[in-house]
């Protein structure tokens, strides 16, 4: 179903992106899709799922399709014709915002004092444990804590809405450190604490117009997304991304950077190089590629939600799971128990 070329070509589109807003956006869920499929015969499905879905609109969409169960069986059931040609990074924005808090503050504070703490998951087990043991150690504060940080650290604020200063941020860390029932959230907490400056620094860097949008999850799932591609595929990479705003000129550029020449601390990520050729916006309308990467997108999304919420159905859940990036970020252990790959997507 895909043609082998010297550049292989990859369609994305996502489903669920609130950009920085990752506490009160529109859906706790972000699923970014990827598709490898030859024009001809994305375009005869394309055409076959129009006339099954007697869809009326000028492009296919996602919601056209997901209203139809046949139409989802035949794409991603057990024999789908989408199955072995899609995979679908998930975020789940409050485990992502959990991440970051260690990421932006504590880690900060520690390659200051020489201390590495990715080296041996240190870092990885403080986020599992505020992630995990927060909300039962702060109770109503637990939202309150990480909204105002990624209220705090994110570098557009939302029209209207009102900024967390570096002042009430730490005054609400220095409340909830104090107010912890649990020792592993305590100890993360009075960690945060001591990384007031570096909160400042971050600061003085959005309004110099230096920061990038850390908070933002689609500069780390278009990196591990194309990483994959390349391993399965082996070959030079171009991705034709739907037109989003968010994948702005400079964050492009960087991506290709780190992509080719490996990846700078800040990333946080393997140091990894493959050759990714270009990153290109696409109108939707113009490719039917992009068009069955939203439909993956949106019904990905919506069965990991379901899962979060667990009123899941387990025909879809089974069905996702063949979607699926192995490497999503996911706290929630009993949803992904559901929504996990059963079988690695890179031979």
């Amino acid at each position: 179903m895909t043609a082998t070329t010297d550049i292989a070509e990859i369609f994305c589109d996502e489903s669920g992106h609130d950009g920085e807003n990752l506490m009160a956006g529109t859906t706790p869920v972000l699923a970014h899709s990827s598709l490898h499929v030859d024009l001809a015969e994305a375009t005869d499905l394309v055409a076959y799922l129009r006339r099954k879905t007697k869809a009326q609109s000028p492009e296919l969409k996602a919601s056209d399709v997901l209203r139809k169960g046949q139409a989802i069986d035949e794409l991603f059931g057990a024999n789908g014709k989408l199955v072995g040609h899609v995979q679908v990074y998930l975020v789940e924005k409050a485990n992502f915002a959990v991440g970051k808090i260690i990421d932006l503050l504590i880690e900060e504070e520690a390659y200051r004092r020489g201390i590495n703490l990715y080296a041996g998951g240190t870092a990885k087990q403080m986020a599992d444990d505020l992630y995990e043991y927060g909300p039962r150690a702060l109770a109503e504060g637990w939202n309150d804590l990480v909204s105002g940080f990624t209220s705090l650290m994110r570098t557009k604020q939302r029209k209207g809405g009102e900024k967390e200063t570096v002042d009430s941020f730490f005054e609400k860390v220095d409340t909830y450190r104090l107010k912890s029932r649990r020792d592993k959230v305590s100890r993360v907490l009075e960690l945060v604490w001591r990384t007031r400056h570096h909160a400042d620094a971050f600061q003085v860097a959005i309004a110099e117009g230096l920061a990038l949008k850390t908070l933002d999850p689609l500069q780390t799932t278009l990196y591990q997304l194309a990483l994959t591609w390349h391993r399965k595929l082996k070959q030079p990479l171009i991705i034709m991304h739907d037109e989003q705003t968010a994948l702005t000129e400079p964050l492009l550029k960087m991506l290709l950077k780190v992509a080719n020449e490996g990846t700078p601390r800040g990333f946080n990520l393997p140091n990894y190089k493959f050759p990714l050729v270009d990153v290109k916006h696409i109108d939707s309308k113009t490719d039917p590629r992009i068009q069955l990467a939203d439909i993956t997108a949106g019904f990905t999304r919506q069965v990991a939600e379901s899962a979060l919420a667990g009123t899941a159905e387990d025909k879809r859940l089974e069905q996702a799971s063949r979607l699926v990036h192995f490497n999503s970020i996911w706290g929630d252990g009993k949803s992904w128990e559901q929504i996990r790959p059963r079988e690695m997507f890179v031979p």
